[in-house]
Order: structure tokens, then C-alpha cells, then sequence
């Protein structure tokens, strides 16, 4: 009687490595866009104002109270405190307004976020593996901004800007170190101020919102990194199966 041992071993080994080694001819997946978000939690401190006529939108001493990675190649979904951490910013000046609805404000001036990261997650900004207060967390320009008017006084300022961030940040991230020329920048952050289009105002409240940073295309380079099979690993995985494989042959010919 002849064995079927090899034979029930030998199809399924073959099927397995058919899979193996078309895994290692494939190229890698590509990367989804990659996305470093500031978190201001509601109540946060600072104003937002702007004083009328050609002037700049202005946000002054804004708290800002977390970083979260969001499809990042290293701790993607985690989020750190950020310590004494301010945003400051102006404006170009004002562009236009539509009546009650909107003021416009051009590009350039600038964007500044400082304060300390507890990259290490132990509750402080203290120890050495950590951002000390103080540090430049994100500078850069303003593209645009606008500011939205709702009812009730409730307004939320929107801004597309160009950036530098803190390398030890982006390592954090395995994210591209520098600046980025693929990058976008936004925020978008929500008061309350009581005058509407074209006047000035300065807020009451400064609400809730996020500061985010989108990095476009290749997004991995600024740290260790999450680590993928290499193709010449699974080749060896390969020809484990292939051996494998060649001893059920042989039993099945006994």
C-alpha cells in the first residue's frame, strides 16, 4: 500500500512557498501620507485678534497640549503631553473680507510653537531622552488664513502655512528631517469674538483645535522606524520550505 503521507504534506508546502516567494518579489507597499496633529484641548489660554484695517490676524500665548503620529512608520496612534507649550502667530495682513461671513488675511508672517515633549511618556519633560520647555517645536510662513464668522459670535480660523519642525520630534515619528518642500501645514483653531466682517476683534475664548502637519510621499527617514520583512529574509524562509518540501518527496517515493 502506498503512503499518502508525502503527498498530503508535499501540495500545501508547495502552495506555501508560491506565496513566500511572490511576497519577496513584490515591491514593498506604498506609504500613506503621514500626519503630525497638536492638539489644543478646550479651555485653552491666549487670544486671537485683529485690530482693524490692513493689520494681521494675530494669536497670542495659545496653549497647546498634545502631538499624536497618525500613519507614521514609527509609534503611528501615539500621543505625547506637550509641557509649557505655546503657539504664537501673525498674519500677513488682511486681503478681503465677504460682509458677515469672513475676513482673508495673506501669506507670510509667521508661526512659532515652543515648549517641551514627553517623548518617553513617564510624565514630565525632564529627563534626557525627552524636549526640554523652551525648544522650537514648529517655526514657519503663513500661505493663508481666514477667519469664518457664524452665528452667536462663534468664528474658527483656518490657515495653510510652510514649516520646520524639531528633529527630535520627527525622529520620534520616523518622519523626514528638515524642511520639506511636500509638506502642508494647517490648523484650524475655534473662539468666540463678538464683531463680524470687515471689523476688528479680539476673542473672548479661544476654543478647541488642531495644528497639523501632512507629510505628501516618502514620509519615512527621521528615526528608527517600524521594520518590514527584507526580501532576502523571506527568500531564506523560502528555501526553508523548499527543503521541507524535498523530504516529503522522499518519504512519498518510499
Amino acid at each position: 500500500m502506498k503512503s499518502t503521507t508525502g503527498r498530503k504534506w508535499f501540495f500545501p508546502l508547495t502552495t506555501s512557498l508560491a506565496t513566500i516567494l511572490a511576497l519577496s518579489l513584490s515591491p514593498p507597499p506604498l506609504q500613506a501620507d503621514a500626519i503630525l496633529d497638536f492638539n489644543l484641548t478646550s479651555p485653552t489660554t491666549g487670544t486671537i485678534s485683529y485690530a482693524g484695517g490692513a493689520n494681521p490676524l494675530v494669536g497670542s500665548n495659545i496653549s497647546v497640549d498634545s502631538v499624536v503620529g497618525l500613519g507614521t512608520s514609527a509609534n503611528d496612534g501615539v500621543t505625547r503631553n506637550l509641557f509649557n507649550a505655546i503657539l504664537t502667530f501673525t498674519t500677513g495682513n488682511l486681503s478681503g473680507f465677504v460682509a458677515n461671513k469672513s475676513w482673508d488675511f495673506s501669506g507670510g508672517g509667521s508661526i512659532t510653537l515652543v515648549g517641551g515633549v514627553d517623548l518617553n511618556g513617564d510624565g514630565d519633560a525632564t529627563d534626557p531622552g525627552d524636549i526640554p520647555t523652551g525648544t522650537a517645536l514648529l517655526t514657519g510662513s503663513f500661505d493663508s488664513a481666514t477667519v469664518m464668522a457664524s452665528s452667536h459670535g462663534f468664528r474658527v480660523a483656518v490657515a495653510a502655512f510652510t514649516d520646520t519642525k524639531n528633529d527630535a520630534l520627527l525622529a520620534f515619528y520616523d518622519l523626514p528631517l528638515g524642511q520639506q518642500s511636500s509638506n502642508l501645514g494647517n490648523f484650524n483653531i475655534s473662539f468666540f469674538a463678538a464683531a463680524s466682517p470687515p471689523h476688528s476683534f479680539r476673542s473672548r475664548i479661544v476654543l478647541s483645535g488642531d495644528v497639523t502637519n501632512t507629510c505628501i510621499g516618502d514620509c519615512t527617514g527621521g528615526g528608527p522606524g517600524g521594520s518590514v520583512p527584507e526580501p532576502a529574509s523571506l527568500t531564506l524562509v523560502g528555501w526553508g520550505f523548499i527543503t521541507m518540501a524535498g523530504i516529503a518527496r522522499r518519504k512519498r517515493k518510499k
